[in-house]
């Protein structure tokens, strides 16, 4: 099954399939339209660390079937731990970059102001 949503800044595709090796696969693909400062300053992480936190919200959720109260997913977004989780996903993106060809400080820099939006840090890179 496939699904798709989409604007004129943001499109996504869902597709969730029968995974081999049992259960369901489920694919995104985020096309943003971005500027080029805006993309220039936070790079991917600026969208990718808030998707790692819905897909960690939606795996607890299958795991315990609970809803999450926003008070509580902002609680710890708030926390040493969620504070944690931010700065390894940044990290994650800030390496994704380098990857595709991102020049290494400039990633760097991006994942920092990335990081520190995520978590109300006042430093920047």
């Amino acid at each position: 099954m496939t699904w798709e949503f989409g604007g004129s800044v943001s499109w996504l595709t869902l597709q969730l399939a029968e995974d081999t090796r049992g259960g369901t696969r489920l694919e995104l693909e985020h096309v943003a339209h971005v500027g080029d400062d805006f993309w220039a300053r936070f790079g991917p992480g600026a969208v990718g660390v808030g998707w790692d936190m819905a897909l960690m919200g939606l795996a607890w959720h299958l795991e315990t079937g609970a809803t999450a109260d926003p008070r509580e997913a902002a609680a710890w977004s708030a926390s040493d731990e969620g504070k944690a989780f931010t700065s390894r996903s940044s990290d994650d993106w800030c390496r994704a970059s380098i990857a595709a060809g991102t020049d290494e400080s400039a990633a760097k820099a991006a994942a920092s102001r990335t990081t520190a939006f995520y978590t109300g840090s006042t430093a920047e890179g």
